[in-house]
């Protein structure tokens, strides 16, 4: 009975002095954690980038690439971030998290054109940090881009370089551009969904536009008919 008791109170004391979680923020932890962000902001900048005259498709494969060679200390980081804001409520962990999802949004925006993506990493980030601008403006600009609008795409004429149609309506999706090489020249459509549900297409003849098609495909409802 003189041991049970001895070891229960050997517990009692251990518990007593066993350090404490914090469930405050605290400078200590976030220190860490900005530190862990610096790292990870110096391994993205190390990496390669994309020059203008870089392919669709190497654009996409090189933003993979270097997805994968900083998937580890990214991850590492997400789930100490993650795992601090959830314990503390910190905003400022709250604006860190943000600013990720922000980072993945422009990757399927700007590289991958899947607006539709994008816009949902933005709303993710709005509910971290509701109030930032960044992500509110940058919503607004992928709904604008998410389907090409007459005004912009009647700018398109016959003649102009790749270059200038992505400036005038953008990029659409890798799996919307077709491309057939016949002989030393290169075919290529790019298509562009509408808000009506049908879709409108540009023509290339290596790299040239030769033609286009506001109504390269009727809408959903139109071909039931």
């Amino acid at each position: 009975m003189r041991k049970l008791l001895l070891s229960i109170a050997l517990l009692a004391a251990a518990c007593a002095t066993a350090p404490t979680i914090p469930t405050k923020p605290n400078e200590k932890e976030w220190n860490l954690i900005s530190a862990d962000q610096q790292w990870l902001d110096t391994l993205r900048k190390a990496q390669p980038q994309p020059s203008p005259s870089t392919s669709r498709k190497q654009q996409i494969e090189l933003v993979l690439d270097n997805t994968r060679k900083i998937e580890q200390p990214y991850n590492a980081y997400i789930h100490k971030l993650t795992e601090y804001y959830e314990r503390t409520g910190d905003p400022r962990a709250a604006q860190a998290l943000a600013r990720e999802k922000i980072i993945l949004g422009d990757q399927f925006m700007n590289v991958l054109s899947r607006y539709d993506r994008a816009i949902e990493f933005y709303r993710q980030a709005l509910q971290f940090d509701p109030s930032n601008p960044e992500a509110q403006a940058k919503i607004a600009t992928a709904e604008q881009r998410r389907y090409v609008s007459m005004s912009s795409f009647a700018n398109v004429k016959s003649g102009m370089k790749e270059e200038d149609v992505r400036k005038l309506v953008g990029l659409p999706r890798e799996d919307w551009i077709k491309q057939v090489v016949q002989n030393t020249r290169v075919y290529s459509v790019w298509i562009y969904p509408k808000q009506d549900g049908g879709a409108s297409a540009v023509y290339f003849d290596n790299g040239v536009v030769y033609h286009t098609n506001w109504n390269a495909a009727a809408p959903p409802a139109a071909q039931t008919k």
